[in-house]
């Protein structure tokens, strides 16, 4: 069951950051999610047994997509970036999220 947002483990293994940056990466986890849900317009659940039980219609389900999406988003943070790329790996980030995104009725 994937998770709602990345582990300071998974970060730092997939963006290939060093463990110094530990606890710049720890302090953005928790930035970035809330950037997450916020563009998404709704909570992320674990399941879809969770966001049926939460009764919220703008509940979405986690997945892979949106974790690889946080993880750009840390990376434009924490990572060593130009202004571009950090701008890029932001973009391309939310490119991915805006098909999960609630857009109204």
């Amino acid at each position: 069951m994937p998770a709602v947002k990345p582990s300071l483990e998974e970060a730092l293994l997939r963006l290939r950051l060093d463990p110094d940056l530990s606890a710049d990466v720890t302090n953005a986890i928790p930035q970035v999610f809330a950037e997450t849900v916020r563009y998404l317009d709704g909570p992320l659940f674990q399941s879809a047994e969770e966001a049926t039980a939460s009764a919220d219609p703008k509940a979405i389900v986690s997945d892979e997509c949106i974790i690889a999406a946080q993880l750009l988003l840390i990376d434009a943070l924490v990572g060593t970036n130009t202004t571009k790329e950090a701008a890029e790996k932001r973009g391309a980030a939310y490119s991915m999220l805006r098909m999960y995104r609630n857009q109204g009725a």
